[in-house]
């Protein structure tokens, strides 16, 4: 099943057994200020380009903190955009927007699989069912290449908000906290936390 067809967390618990609820996930975050080349990517994109598609958001606005992340963690991660995701069990199928894997400098997506990123272009509440449906798929994918792991990381963004969520033991925990655009160091900070717990 197309992970797009999880439309809500009511179908996720009833087809995946996944149950859900709120929690605090980072009750410490150590902000990591962005580097001028991200402010100014960010300001271009403000200024200059029309965020009115998701793909435009995912292009100005998500792709270039995933960049950040990506040269912050340069020895540790790899980002993968708009990659296959299948598993053989359930079903699970379907593209990624955006995967974070453990690996540096891999050319082909691996496991272990870290984080996954949904990217919606309205309202992120409507891609918390489907991004909990990708996080399943890449605790699979990750137990498939025999690497043991209960925990995976995602979040969904509209590219000014950014809602993270945490798998595990069966259950999605959905952030109590939103954060948005102009906090960006939080959101660096806790991509932080979500790569040192990988």
């Amino acid at each position: 099943m197309a992970y797009s067809d999880y439309t809500s967390l009511q179908k996720l618990t009833v087809e995946l057994g996944i149950t859900h609820k709120r929690q605090n996930l980072f009750h410490v975050i150590n902000p990591i200020n962005p580097s001028q080349k991200l402010m100014d990517d960010i300001s271009e994109a403000q200024a200059y380009y029309s965020l009115i598609t998701e793909k435009a958001k995912s292009e100005f606005l998500i792709t270039p903190i995933l960049k950040e992340v990506k040269r912050t963690h340069v020895d540790n991660i790899s980002v993968f955009s708009g990659v296959m995701l299948e598993t053989h069990r359930n079903g699970l199928n379907g593209f990624c927007d955006f995967i974070l894997t453990a690996i540096a400098d891999s050319v082909e997506m691996c496991a272990p699989i870290c984080c996954v990123v949904e990217a919606k272009n309205r309202s992120i509440e409507e891609g918390f069912a489907q991004c909990a449906a990708e996080m399943f798929a890449a605790l699979l994918f990750n137990q498939q290449s025999e690497i043991k792991t209960d925990l995976m990381f995602g979040c969904v963004t509209n590219g000014y908000e950014w809602h993270f969520l945490k798998l595990i033991e069966g259950c999605v925990l959905i952030d109590t906290q939103r954060f948005f655009l102009n906090d960006l160091a939080a959101i660096l900070g806790i991509f932080q936390l979500i790569i040192s717990q990988s």
